[in-house]
C-alpha cells in the first residue's frame, strides 16, 4: 500500500509540473516589441514542385514576404498571386530559370494590428497548383 501511495503522489506532482509548464510554453512563442517574428512554410505540390513561403516582420510596420518555387521543369511560366488579409497584394507572371528550374519573389506588405495572414497561389504548366499560407502574430 505504501508503494501505491508514493506512485499516486508522484503522478500528481508530475501532472502539477506539466500544468505549470504549459502556460510558459505558450508564452515562449510570443515576441517582445523589439524582436522580429518569422514564420516559414514549405509545401509539396501535385506535379513534383515545392513552394516555400517565409513571412517576417520588418521595421515594425511592414511584413517581408519571401517566396521560392522549385520545379523539375526549367524555363516554364507560372502565374503567381500573393494575398494579404483576403486582398490581392501582388499578381504577376514568373518564369523559372533555364538552369535552376526555380524562381524567387520578395515583396513587402503592411503589418496591420493583430495577426496577419499571407497566402500564395502559384499556377504552373499543365495546371499544377502550389499553395502556401502563413499567419504571423501581430504587433
Amino acid at each position: 500500500m505504501g508503494n501505491r501511495l508514493v506512485r499516486s503522489l508522484a503522478a500528481l506532482a508530475l501532472i502539477g509540473l506539466v500544468a505549470l509548464a504549459l502556460p510558459l510554453a505558450a508564452r515562449a512563442d510570443e515576441r517582445d516589441d523589439d524582436s522580429e517574428a518569422d514564420v516559414r512554410v514549405e509545401q509539396s505540390c501535385p506535379g513534383g514542385s515545392t513552394i516555400r513561403l517565409r513571412v517576417r516582420t520588418r521595421d515594425g510596420d511592414e511584413l517581408r514576404v519571401d517566396l521560392d518555387v522549385r520545379t523539375p521543369r526549367r524555363g516554364t511560366l507560372w502565374s503567381v498571386v500573393v494575398i494579404h488579409e483576403r486582398r490581392i497584394a501582388t499578381r504577376l507572371r514568373m518564369r523559372t530559370g533555364s538552369s535552376s528550374g526555380s524562381f524567387s519573389l520578395r515583396r513587402t506588405v503592411p503589418d496591420w494590428p493583430g495577426r496577419d495572414t499571407v497566402g500564395v497561389r502559384a499556377i504552373g504548366p499543365r495546371g499544377e497548383v502550389c499553395r502556401a499560407s502563413a499567419t504571423i502574430a501581430g504587433t
